[in-house]
């Protein structure tokens, strides 16, 4: 940290849109930009105390390069975004030399997380957020219930339709593989907000989804504290109302491909 300023450094390469979206969630940062590849060492001047890597592919090259970066006097905390040509062999490589691993098609969501950046304060009571959860698969409805439950959120359950109910917003479970669920979410974003939970979220599933008009893409499985982060975002304003899209219309993609999530801490 420099002051109250996270010291933030960002690796990618900016000319793909979804790294650049990636940037852009963090760009209020001030980041600085070390290129689509690590530096030799001390190529890049003083090292960060965060570090964000976008790769498409893990080399080896890299990888010693980042071994020998955490091997120093300052080692940064590093958050490894991954693309979908990465291998889980490579993943498992690298994951011993991270603290975070994120899958690229979602991670411009929970990114500001992980970096160290606060969530907004709750000057409304999560209770006082009325939410709807629609999911199909009972195990996984209860354990996202019981996540937003102890946040301190009031959901009301309505297994797989996310437009019964009066609240404006709805986390629903999508049903990728069911031919029209994009039909659906397209018609439950006329009248809510939809956090749309994807299994197979790859680069495809999150455009069409957000194209749909879903407000947020997470991924399947989903760490619980980027949903409440996700969600105290869009809900923390007391006048926060669930906006009204036009669906026929695309929305960019702000930047999981069901690559296996690794975490280390």
């Amino acid at each position: 940290m420099i002051g109250n300023r996270i010291d933030l450094a960002f690796s990618g390469d900016l000319t793909d849109p979804w790294v650049a979206a990636l940037h852009e969630a963090i760009r209020g940062l001030s980041p600085r930009i070390l290129g689509a590849e690590l530096p030799e060492d001390g190529a890049a001047g003083p090292t960060p105390s965060v570090l964000v890597l976008h790769r498409g592919t893990l080399s080896v090259t890299e990888a010693d390069r980042l071994r020998r970066l955490r091997d120093s006097d300052r080692a940064p905390r590093v958050i490894l975004v991954v693309g979908p040509h990465a291998r889980y062999h490579q993943i498992m490589a690298w994951s011993g030399l991270v603290d975070v691993v994120l899958p690229e098609a979602t991670a411009s969501e929970t990114i500001a997380r992980h970096v160290g950046q606060p969530g907004p304060p709750r000057s409304v009571p999560p209770r006082a957020r009325p939410i709807a959860l629609a999911c199909g698969h009972w195990e996984l409805g209860r354990m996202v219930e019981d996540t937003l439950r102890e946040a301190g959120y009031a959901p009301r359950r309505a297994r797989d339709n996310p437009l019964l109910g009066p609240e404006p917003w709805v986390v629903w479970d999508v049903p990728v593989l069911d031919p029209d669920w994009s039909t659906r979410l397209a018609t439950a974003a006329q009248r809510r907000g939809v956090i749309a939970l994807l299994g197979l979220a790859d680069r495809e599933t999150v455009a069409k989804a957000r194209a749909s008009g879903a407000i947020a893409c997470l991924d399947l499985p989903c760490d619980p504290d980027d949903l409440i982060f996700v969600l105290d975002r869009l809900t923390a304003s007391r006048r926060a109302a669930a906006p009204r899209r036009d669906a026929s219309h695309p929305h960019r993609p702000r930047s999981f491909d069901r690559q296996p999530r690794v975490r280390t801490q």
